[in-house]
């Protein structure tokens, strides 16, 4: 029996090495998505990904992909400077598109790109997969329950080894703060909300090898500590640390590397032994478990969202302006950092 629900006709740009690793090989886990086309300008990688994907056509060119395919959406994978030059060409035809972080190189031309998709009644999602892995939706349903309160203090530790310059982008503390901790800029913003004012100290140990301590303050009022380094690691890319602790209200939850949760919650859950304390939730996945590892750490389902959102089926999500702000916030930190001053955002 042929299945009579629509598909989002989607087409991907960009076949290198993430984008093969960690966003065409979700197409195959959703039914709702029909991959129509790739497009790559070294032609013979996208003819690879067609035939290892299943997409059933393959360009070398966007604008002739985009004249010749009816799409609801576009992915854009590639280097930050890709989404910038290519995305405008999706977005003024009123196609969403789906770009990686971070969606520009600066914060000024992310924001060129949200507004054009709102001036053509369109919208873009950033990659931001970490508000879609488990631990960081369990956390957030936490956080939303009227048992955890009001959440006063956010602290994040993300440590590597070294990081180098990239998209010409110097110094390398500069790229780490654009390229990589975007991510932690948005994610602290989706659990604290908009961030009031940022104030940033800097060490340096070797080009490559840093850290910045940041202090924020959210509109809320809530205030978020931030160890951002590549010192604590031998190997970039490789050995990553990250700890995530959202404090309330006499209790608390702790993330650590994507993986594991702790919560401990206002009342014990048990009166036995009441001297004992402390008495912990805990989430910490068998390899059962984490065998869905894309959807563990939320490739899975950030493209799933997007695809939905093309379908009108979900709302929400990381959008372009999500993508600014994360920009916004890494040129706050530098700034910060390098002039010894607090930085105002928003008044």
């Amino acid at each position: 029996m042929v299945n009579s629900e629509r598909r989002a006709r989607v087409a991907v740009v960009g076949c290198g090495s993430f984008s093969s690793r960690s966003i065409l090989p979700n197409f195959a886990f959703i039914p709702s998505a029909d991959l129509v086309a790739v497009c790559d300008i070294v032609a013979e990688r996208a003819m690879d990904a067609a035939r290892r994907f299943g997409a059933r056509r393959y360009y070398s060119d966007m604008e002739k992909m985009l004249d010749s395919e009816e799409l609801d959406g576009v992915f854009i994978i590639g280097p930050a400077p890709m989404h910038y030059e290519l995305a405008p060409k999706a977005l003024r035809r009123g196609i969403p598109v789906y770009v990686e972080k971070p969606s520009a190189v600066t914060a000024q031309q992310a924001m060129e790109l949200a507004e054009l998709a709102d001036a053509h009644s369109t919208f873009g999602q950033v990659g931001f997969m970490k508000r879609f892995a488990d631990v960081y939706r369990m956390a957030k349903e936490i956080v939303s329950r009227d048992e955890f309160g009001q959440l006063h203090i956010i602290r994040c530790k993300f440590a590597q080894g070294p990081y180098p310059s990239i998209w010409g982008i110097e110094p390398p503390c500069k790229a780490m703060l654009i390229g990589q901790l975007c991510h932690i800029f948005d994610l602290v913003r989706y659990f604290g909300g908009d961030v009031r004012c940022v104030h940033a100290l800097y060490r340096e140990v070797t080009p490559t090898q840093f850290a910045f301590l940041v202090n924020l303050q959210f509109a809320s009022g809530a205030l978020s500590q931030l160890y951002l380094s590549s010192l604590d690691c031998k190997q970039g890319f490789r050995d990553i640390c990250e700890v995530l602790e959202l404090i309330g209200y006499e209790t608390h939850i702790v993330c650590e590397d994507m993986l594991r949760l702790y919560w401990q919650r206002r009342s014990d859950f048990t009166d036995a032994a009441p001297h004992a304390g402390r008495y912990l939730c805990v989430f910490s996945p068998t390899w059962t478990g984490i065998i869905d590892s894309r959807r563990t750490f939320g490739y899975l389902s950030e493209v799933e969202h997007f695809i939905k959102r093309c379908l009108n089926e979900a709302s929400g999500g990381p959008d372009l302006w999500d993508g600014y702000w994360s920009l916004r916030i890494a040129e706050a930190v530098y700034e910060s950092a390098m002039s010894g001053g607090v930085v105002e955002l928003i008044g």
